[in-house]
């Protein structure tokens, strides 16, 4: 009867076998397995079949996949084979016997079909032979080394080593020890040095002799070359294909119970109930005894009458559990924010009872300490060095410590400031970098040396080809910028003796003066420079420039000399030359006609002269000799003599107008000064107030007036002020305007620089803190978009500053660059700059008696 059953068992075995072949191949598919891998399991449909069957058997039988590795014994498992054979069998008998006597029962049933199945394995793997085909196939197609290579654990080599000689500097960046010779240290403390790096060549040549180069990749962070296994080989294959790096790797596992749902009987804990339970309080027995005392007395009535209310009222019932803000009382508000008290710092090392040697003090240092007031010394208490601590003495200052700190707690109130979560970086505007605004200037190339004593001011021709400066010692030095060359040296300091010397000599004569600023014609056709030296105001002829200019400066200075001559009428004293000119105004009053006044400002021409020492000491005057250029005669040719001190010039845009301030001279402190036609005009009635500086619009007929405080815009020909700026600061010092007129920049005494947006608002739109002392100068460029201020500190400060012509956009100014190159002298640094009107350069003078030029490099 076994052997009629065997037969179409078998070939039910042998379909199933098939059919978990196709889905063996499909799951080592996806599992990243090799190709060759799969065609040769595809191949083999013997050693399928043998090696499912060896499966079906491991799971049935409960034995785990390491037997086909030999990890067990294999006589054990085929001693459990037969057993589990025997057994089968004599089941298998009794089916049989039963198929007989049931004809009516099919012999493909299921369940006859699974219990064949186990049986045909177990005998199969019991005589040896199926196993030892399982292993042969599986080593042919090497999924028996993959599955070696994920078994074997192995975590004592290279971790091991590393973690012995590895670094152990954590997580720090390397890049840290790039200057060193090493990368970090080990675990001993020892420095791990750098391997000489080889190049690309020698890379290359090494790895075509080396044949594990495909398989090694370097260790940064331990400087050493890894050698991957063949196990790290397939864990990177797996993973690579999307499946877990081990095979055995459960993803969905059988949950666990933990909580038991089932109630137990016996309760958690089963101890006697206390006494205090079910014994009256003490304390309600106290309070009890009480009231029976107070009833005793008297002094107890049941439902009296409350304080303020009448009897047998009902007394306020309050709903203290409530949440809602409206029912809550009012008072548990103030408790809202409830501060703890700060704690006290936790004691350091100076404070152990053995501490450290370093903070141990010597006998210097004790005396030092003793000698500083308790309120700056480091400690209160001198640290000492004891050898347990039962020999630390009391502590004297500590009840008094202790007292304080119930003071603070008690005295010092808390109080809860909200904290802004605010990024910093969003305060902080985003500014372009000084490296996108270039050019600017940067760099100290050139000096010009020769004044002697403070260099007051500095000028740049309309060309940029010289540069005219003054100085404390009276004279105005005209350079040629790019070379340096000293050119002439005009001796103002008497304005009635002055000589011309062409070798850079001071010529004797006359109290020195100093010349105050000097200041070129802004018109290119007319080579004329003007100086400012006490009460007058000196025109030079400069000869720079073609011989057409030089001819057309001498044209018109000498119309001017002559109209000087006939007005003077021989006497020094000019007539009124100013009745046909209307008063242009007031602070105060608009327009208005001034009365007709004696004129305080003589136009004459400059005396050339020079001291000569004659026989027996004997000094005389000698007319000085005239330098010729082109045929016209240069230097100083015009002298404006004023009532006054002079101490602020400037021209006007067309080159035509002069504007002088004299601050002490009252209302005529400002006065406006026609070259063409040598005549003066004094726009105001009555004083401004204490005017500081003034200047001209670059393109409307507006002046600007400095006052100590105030800077007053008014329009020359209305005759009125047009609008009052409100600086803010102290005492302002100086002016200049942005060639679009539409910006001012003001500098003061008090450290700063005011920029006012006439078309915003007559308050300023920016004011710059820059600078350490007072600012005496600041110009805007003419061509770039750049501003500087000079201080007296010493310092420069150079700006870019870009107005744009669309008006709903605001200036952009961004602190570009600071530049040193002058000494303070006296409390005075930096007097007067001057930017080129081409180049990005700057040119500046200090007082230490040096001219500096500063280039964009």
């Amino acid at each position: 009867m076994a052997k009629k059953a065997a037969a179409p068992v078998k070939d039910v075995v042998v379909e199933e076998s098939e059919s978990e072949e196709e889905e063996e191949v499909e799951i080592d598919s996806e599992e990243g397995f090799d190709s060759e891998d799969q065609e040769d399991s595809e191949g083999s449909d013997e050693e399928d079949e043998d090696e499912e069957d060896e499966e079906g058997d491991s799971a049935n039988d409960g034995t785990d996949r390491s037997d086909v590795d030999g990890s067990e014994d294999p006589e054990d498992s085929e001693d459990g084979f037969e057993q589990q054979s025997s057994s089968d069998e004599d089941s298998l008998n009794e089916d049989e016997s039963t198929d007989e006597e049931k004809d009516d029962r099919d012999i493909g049933d299921v369940d006859i079909t699974k219990e064949a199945e186990k049986l045909a394995n177990a005998r199969s793997w019991s005589n040896g032979k199926h196993r030892s085909k399982v292993i042969a196939a599986a080593k042919k197609s090497g999924e028996l080394g993959a599955q070696q290579l994920l078994q074997n654990d192995d975590l004592s080599s290279d971790d091991e080593e590393v973690a012995e000689y590895g670094n152990t500097i954590g997580r720090v960046p390397l890049h840290w020890y790039d200057s060193f010779d090493h990368i970090g240290y080990d675990i001993k403390g020892g420095k791990i040095s750098k391997r000489k790096g080889m190049d690309r060549i020698d890379q290359h040549l090494a790895n075509r002799d080396d044949p594990n180069a495909s398989r090694t990749i370097y260790d940064m962070y331990n400087d050493r070359n890894v050698v991957l296994s063949e196990r790290e080989l397939e864990i990177i294959r797996r993973v690579q294909a999307g499946a877990f790096a081990h095979p055995e790797f459960d993803d969905t596992p059988d949950y666990v119970d933990y909580e038991s749902s089932i109630k137990e009987i016996m309760p958690l804990s089963a101890a006697p109930e206390p006494k205090r339970r079910f014994v009256a309080s003490k304390w309600e027995m106290m309070k009890v005894m009480k009231i029976v005392k107070a009833i005793k007395e008297g002094r107890y009535t049941e439902g009296a009458k409350p304080e303020g209310g009448k009897a047998g009222e009902k007394p306020p019932v309050y709903l203290i559990w409530n949440d809602e803000e409206d029912d809550v009382i009012a008072e548990s508000k103030r408790h809202q924010y409830h501060l703890p008290a700060p704690k006290m710092p936790l004691p350091g090392h100076a404070e152990s009872y053995n501490p450290p040697a370093e903070y141990l003090l010597t006998e210097e240092e004790k005396a030092q300490q003793e000698d500083l007031d308790p309120k700056d010394r480091t400690y209160n208490f001198t640290p000492k060095e004891h050898s347990c601590l039962r020999h630390v003495g009391g502590y004297d200052n500590f009840i008094k410590e202790r007292f304080e700190r119930c003071l603070d707690l008690y005295l010092c109130p808390r109080k809860l400031k909200r904290r802004l979560n605010i990024d910093p970086e969003t305060l902080v505007p985003r500014l372009p970098s000084p490296r996108e605004l270039k050019p600017f200037p940067n760099t100290l190339c050139l000096q010009f040396l020769g004044h002697v004593g403070a260099v007051r001011s500095v000028a740049i021709s309309p060309d940029g080809q010289y540069l005219a400066s003054a100085g404390d010692d009276g004279t105005v030095r005209l350079w040629e910028l790019d070379t340096g060359l000293c050119r002439f040296v005009w001796d103002l300091s008497s304005c009635g003796t002055g000589s011309v010397v062409s070798d850079g000599q001071l010529a004797p004569g006359g109290s020195p003066k100093s010349v105050v600023q000097v200041i070129w014609n802004p018109d290119p056709s007319h080579g004329m420079l003007v100086a400012v030296v006490h009460k007058s105001v000196v025109i030079i002829a400069t000869g720079t420039g073609s011989a057409d200019t030089v001819e057309l400066t001498d044209s018109q200075l000498s119309a001017i000399e002559e109209l000087a001559d006939k007005r003077s009428g021989g006497n020094g004293e000019e007539e009124d030359n100013s009745e046909d000119s209307d008063n242009a105004g007031s602070d105060e009053e608009g327009a208005g006609k001034r009365k007709n006044k004696k004129a305080t400002c003589v136009w004459e021409r400059f005396n050339r002269v020079v001291q000569v020492n004659g026989r027996k000491g004997k000094s005389a005057a000698v007319s000085a000799p005239k330098i010729l250029r082109h045929g016209s005669e240069v230097g100083p040719r015009l002298k404006l003599h004023m009532q006054d001190p002079v101490t602020h010039v400037a021209w006007h845009y067309k080159g035509d107008y002069l504007a002088v301030l004299s601050p002490t001279a009252g209302a005529q402190a400002v006065s406006i000064h026609q070259l063409s036609k040598a005549k003066t005009q004094f726009p105001f009635s009555k004083s401004p107030g204490k005017v500081q500086a003034l200047s001209f619009h670059p393109s409307r007929p507006y002046i600007f007036i400095v006052t100590q405080q105030h800077v007053k815009l008014f329009h020359l020909v209305e005759q009125k002020l047009v609008k009052k700026l409100v600086s803010g600061c102290k005492w302002l010092s100086s002016i200049d305007v942005h060639p679009s007129g539409d910006h001012v920049i003001v500098g003061s005494y008090d450290r700063r620089v005011v920029w006012f947006d006439l078309d915003l608002s007559s308050t300023p739109y920016k004011t710059l803190k820059f600078h350490e002392k007072a600012v005496r100068s600041l110009q805007f460029h003419r061509r770039y978009p750049l501003m500087a201020s000079a201080s007296d500190d010493g310092n420069i400060h150079v700006f870019h500053c870009m107005v744009y012509s669309d008006l709903a956009r605001n200036p952009l100014l961004v602190p570009l660059k600071v530049l040193r190159g002058h000494g303070v002298v006296g409390g005075v640094g930096v007097f007067s700059v001057a930017f080129h009107p081409k180049q990005p350069w700057l040119v500046s003078a200090g007082a230490d008696g040096v001219i500096n030029l500063f280039q964009d490099l």
